[in-house]
């Protein structure tokens, strides 16, 4: 079984608290915070009982159903940045794969953390946070632009340390979608693909030949 993160601490009820990250979640749906308490709506709804399902699925020797219901908590806990929520629920998937028992399980620990998650959910949509700003930089200036392109385009790894200097001027222009698939593309040194990412906005520059 995989290594778990460190559990959230349950006394803590802070918001955003260690449960939920509500700016990554925000960052997910390109921060339309509306949208996103639909999400969390939509969450609430339909999770709060699942880990009594997952239990009693296991229990009855339902391994197929149990296996589905440890799948969509991890999916929908990844969709609303429950971190550890979605570890444990991979943990479990993965358990039941390679035929753990239920005792062998972290499913207390996984129920434990549902309910710390459906109680800052509970936070979240009776008071929801002001709006939160998320475009306030200014895009990257075109001089920044084509100095980035070229130095993709020579392989250059100072673009990762440029990338990093410009982030918020980046993720302006390029949406927060885009903008983690560029950092993604950098670190691995892929200069190519972070190159291919920048060539999708239409101020991108042709590099220096």
């Amino acid at each position: 079984m995989s290594e778990l993160p460190a559990p959230s601490p349950a006394g803590s009820q802070a918001l955003p608290g260690p449960a939920l990250d509500f700016a990554a979640g925000l960052e997910r749906v390109m921060g339309d915070q509306p949208m996103y308490l639909r999400v969390l709506t939509r969450f609430r709804s339909d999770y709060a009982g699942n880990a009594a399902r997952l239990r009693a699925a296991l229990y009855a020797g339902d391994l197929p159903l149990a296996q589905r219901i440890a799948h969509t908590i991890k999916g929908a806990a990844a969709m609303i940045e429950a971190r550890y929520l979605r570890a444990l629920a991979a943990d479990i998937e993965q358990g039941l794969r390679t035929g753990l028992a239920a005792p062998q399980l972290p499913l207390d620990r996984l129920e434990a953390e549902l309910a710390l998650v459906m109680t800052q959910v509970d936070g979240l949509l009776a008071a929801p946070p002001a709006m939160v700003q998320t475009a306030g930089a200014e895009p990257i200036g075109d001089t920044e632009l084509a100095r980035l392109c070229a130095m993709l385009d020579l392989g250059d790894s100072a673009a990762q340390d440029l990338i990093q200097e410009k982030n918020a001027g980046l993720r302006t222009l390029l949406g927060a979608a885009r903008m983690a698939e560029l950092e993604s593309a950098a670190a691995a040194f892929d200069f190519e693909r972070a190159l291919a990412v920048l060539a999708h906005t239409q101020r991108q520059p042709a590099p220096q030949a």
